[in-house]
C-alpha cells in the first residue's frame, strides 16, 4: 500500500495560525485534551511547543500527555520525537504516538479537541488495494449510497470526508470541536459529497448502528494567500462541533484584499445539497427553480474525454490521412473569444453516429488508415486507467472514449463553458460539413437538441441572469466545477429526470 495517499503537510506557521484562532493552545494549557488522527510530522502539535515556549509556559510531562499524535506512517512519526528532542530538548511520550490508519484500525481514545489537515485524494485515485481496504468504510459512512456508485460519480468523494466521519464519530468526547484544513469540495461538490453532508457519524458507541450529530460551526475560505504551495484545489479552515444539529446560515469568511469578509452559507435546497455563499440573506429571494422543459434525454452532459489520451484523439490541423465522417469539429475558447465558428481543433471518434457506439474492429479494419493509425496508438490506449475504460477495454475495444452516446451526435448542442470560468454564455452549435461539434471534456457541458428551433429556445432560457447569479453563490467562479452538468442539473428543473 501506498501509504503516502493524499499527503499535505501543514506548514508551522498556518499550523500556529489554527491553532491561534481557535484558541487551541488556551484550551489544552486550561487542560483539553487534543489529538491530530492524521498527524503526519506533527507540524500542529509542534506548533503548540513552539507556542508555549513563546508564553514562557513549562512544557510539563502532564502537558506532554495531554497530547496525541496519530499517524500511519512510521518514519513521520519517528521525525516528531526527534524534532521534539532536538528543539525543546525534551522526549516526548511514546504512550501518546500510535501509528495507526485511522480509518482501518481502532483508537480506543477520546478527546476534547481535534486538529489538523486530514489527506487530500479522490476514492478513484486511491492505489487499488488500499481503495479495497478502505470501501466499506465508505459505505458504511454513507458517503456513498452503494457499491456500484464508489464505481461512478461517487468516485470523485474524498478520502478527507471519509477521515472526517470517522474521527468525528469515535475520536471526539462528548461536545468535543474539531478545527482542520479541507478541501472546500466537502461543502461545494455536487453528488459526490452529498454524503458528507448528512452531518451525521457513525458512532463506536451504543450499538452497531449508532449514529452522532455534527455540525460545521465556521468556515474560512483562502483564495489569495498560498497555505499550502503547488496545491491547486480550493481550501479552507473550518470548525466542527460534535453532539450538534447542523443548522443554518453559519457564517462563511471568504477572503477579500487580505482581510476575511464574512458571508453565510447555507444549501441549496435540501439539506444535503451544496452550499449557497450570500453576502445578505436578501440576496436568496430569488426563485431558484429556474424551470426549463427537457425530457431525461437532454440532461446536460459533459464533453467527450480521452481519458488521458489527448495525444492520439485531438488535432491541431484536420489530418488528411483519417476517414473525414471520424473528425469531428472540437469546442475551444475562440469559439466565445472571437464569435467565431471556425474549428481551431478536431477529434477523432470512431464511432456510429446513429447509435453512439463505437465501431468494432471488423468495421475499422475497413478503413485502413484508421486501423493502421490506431494499431500504432494501441499500447497508449490500452494502458488507459479508470473503472468503466477498463470494462471497455477488457471487452476488446480499447479505442472507446466516455461521454459518447446518441447525445454526443445530436445536430445541434446548446453548449458553454463549464471549468474555471465565472460568466456563462450558453451557444448554440451546429455541425461542420456534417460532422457534429464537440464538447471537450470537463471544459464544456451541452444540451443535446434534435432541432434548431429547441436549441434556440433552451438557449434563450439558459440566458436567464439569475442563472450566473446563482452559480457564483454555488462558489464555483474561477474553479473547476463553475457550470458542471450536475450543478446546472440542480439549478434547473428538469421534467422526467
Amino acid at each position: 500500500m501506498n501509504e503516502h495517499i493524499g499527503q499535505v503537510f501543514t506548514p508551522l506557521k498556518w499550523a500556529e495560525w489554527l491553532i491561534n484562532k481557535w484558541n487551541v493552545f488556551d484550551a489544552w494549557i486550561n487542560g483539553a485534551h487534543i489529538c491530530d488522527p492524521t498527524a503526519g510530522e506533527g507540524a500542529f502539535l509542534l506548533a503548540m511547543l513552539h507556542i508555549a515556549r513563546k508564553k514562557a509556559i513549562a512544557i510539563t510531562p502532564e502537558r506532554l500527555s495531554r497530547l496525541t499524535l496519530i499517524e500511519i506512517v512510521p518514519t513521520h512519526l519517528a521525525q516528531f520525537r526527534e524534532n521534539v528532542k532536538r528543539e525543546f530538548g525534551v522526549d516526548f511520550p511514546a504512550s501518546q504516538i500510535f501509528c495507526q490508519d485511522v480509518i482501518t484500525d481502532v483508537h480506543e481514545k477520546k478527546y476534547d479537541i481535534l486538529v489538523g489537515n486530514p489527506p487530500w485524494a479522490n476514492f478513484g485515485d486511491l492505489p487499488p488495494a488500499y481503495k479495497a481496504r478502505v470501501r466499506p468504510f465508505f459505505l458504511q459512512e454513507g458517503l456513498v449510497p452503494d457499491r456500484q456508485k464508489t464505481l461512478l460519480g461517487s468516485s470523485r468523494t474524498d478520502i478527507a470526508a471519509l477521515v472526517l466521519k470517522i474521527v468525528l464519530g469515535r475520536l471526539l468526547k462528548r461536545n468535543g470541536v474539531g478545527y482542520f484544513y479541507l478541501p472546500t469540495s466537502l461543502f461545494f461538490g455536487d453528488g459526490a459529497h452529498s454524503g458528507f453532508r448528512n452531518y451525521s457519524a457513525k458512532g463506536s458507541q451504543n450499538g452497531p448502528n449508532a449514529h452522532r450529530d455534527f455540525a460545521i460551526d465556521t468556515v474560512y475560505e483562502f483564495t489569495s494567500t498560498k497555505v499550502f504551495e503547488g496545491v491547486g484545489t480550493s481550501y479552507c479552515c473550518a470548525k466542527f462541533r460534535g453532539d450538534t444539529r447542523q443548522d443554518f446560515p453559519i457564517p462563511y469568511f471568504k477572503e477579500v484584499d487580505d482581510k476575511w469578509i464574512e458571508h453565510k452559507a447555507l444549501p441549496l435546497r435540501k439539506p444535503t445539497d451544496p452550499w449557497r455563499i450570500v453576502k445578505d440573506l436578501d440576496e436568496l429571494n430569488m426563485d431558484t427553480t429556474l424551470e426549463i422543459r427537457l425530457p431525461p434525454e437532454q440532461k446536460p452532459r459533459q464533453g467527450v474525454n480521452t481519458c488521458g489520451a489527448n495525444s492520439v484523439f485531438i488535432f491541431n490541423h484536420k489530418p488528411s490521412y483519417l476517414p473525414e465522417q471520424f473528425l469531428y469539429p472540437l469546442a475551444t475558447k475562440e469559439l466565445w473569444r472571437q464569435n467565431t465558428l471556425l474549428a481551431h481543433k478536431w477529434l477523432l471518434l470512431p464511432y456510429h453516429q446513429q447509435t453512439g457506439k463505437p465501431l468494432t474492429w471488423n468495421e475499422i479494419e475497413q478503413w485502413k488508415t484508421l486501423k493502421a493509425y490506431l494499431q500504432n496508438v494501441q499500447e497508449v490506449l490500452k494502458t488507459r486507467k479508470g473503472t468503466l475504460l477498463r470494462s471497455a477495454i477488457n471487452r476488446g475495444n480499447w479505442w472507446t472514449l466516455l461521454g459518447v452516446g446518441p447525445y454526443a451526435f445530436a445536430p445541434f448542442k446548446v453548449i458553454w463553458q463549464a471549468y474555471g470560468k465565472s460568466d456563462f454564455t450558453p451557444i448554440v452549435l451546429s455541425n461542420i460539413d456534417g460532422q457534429m461539434w464537440q464538447g471537450n471534456q470537463a471544459m464544456h457541458a451541452f444540451i443535446p437538441c434534435w432541432t434548431e428551433t429547441d436549441a434556440q429556445r433552451i438557449k434563450t432560457a439558459l440566458e436567464n441572469p439569475e442563472i450566473p447569479i446563482l452559480l457564483k453563490q454555488l462558489n464555483g467562479a474561477g474553479k473547476c466545477n463553475w457550470a458542471q452538468p450536475g450543478k446546472i442539473k440542480k439549478i434547473l428543473a428538469f421534467n422526467g429526470s
